[in-house]
């Protein structure tokens, strides 16, 4: 197809031979000025959006003395920067809410759980809180590595811990190696037993 066809001439937006309509210039604003009003300024504060038009040497001009918080005091401006970083919604530390501190079902502040504890222990579940006698889970994990049931007592896995100690450590197999990782397991179980207060 040509570029010079008719059909293209159809569906141009200006089509051949006809001229747009010169826009009429604003003329400046400015009392007195009768340029043309090439550029805008802002109105300010409570009016945003809207934009006085100038002439290139009143917008510098007004640009010069233009203060965006003229008229507030020190501790409003403040706030108005500080609300301004936040997006100028309402925010709170965490656990500070009063949704959630009260467990309310209304919006979005529903009952959760809280598995890292953020919220404090109140918002754990009763059956994640306790596994067998009063064991957290991490703790049975622990007494499992270290061979023991969750019967032991901090006694038993002190005991249990020094024994798989001597027998694991390199210097008693002879500088071997080989029982590393397990040696290692044990000591990560006997230092989480003891952080979490069982021994």
């Amino acid at each position: 197809m040509k570029l010079d066809s008719k059909y293209f001439d159809k569906i141009r937006i200006t089509p051949r031979g006809s001229k747009p309509e010169p826009k009429a210039e604003a003329k400046c604003e400015w009392p007195g000025c009768e340029k043309p009003a090439r550029h805008k300024a802002p109105k300010g504060r409570g009016q945003e959006g809207q934009f006085h038009n100038y002439c290139t040497a009143h917008v510098q001009e007004y640009n010069k003395t233009y203060n965006y918080f003229a008229g507030m005091t020190d501790g409003s401006i403040s706030d108005y920067q500080k609300a301004s970083q936040l997006g100028e919604r309402p925010t709170w530390k965490l656990g500070e809410n009063a949704h959630a501190r009260t467990g309310s079902t209304r919006g979005t502040a529903r009952r959760f759980d809280d598995p890292m504890e953020i919220l404090g222990r109140a918002r754990r579940k009763p059956a994640e809180q306790k596994l067998g006698r009063g064991l957290k889970r991490n703790e049975m994990q622990a007494l499992q590595t270290l061979g023991l049931d969750e019967n032991a007592t901090p006694d038993d896995a002190k005991a249990k811990y020094k024994l798989l100690v001597k027998r694991l450590h390199p210097d008693a197999n002879g500088g071997s190696r080989a029982n590393e990782d397990t040696l290692k397991a044990v000591i990560h179980a006997y230092d989480t037993l003891r952080a979490s207060g069982f021994c």
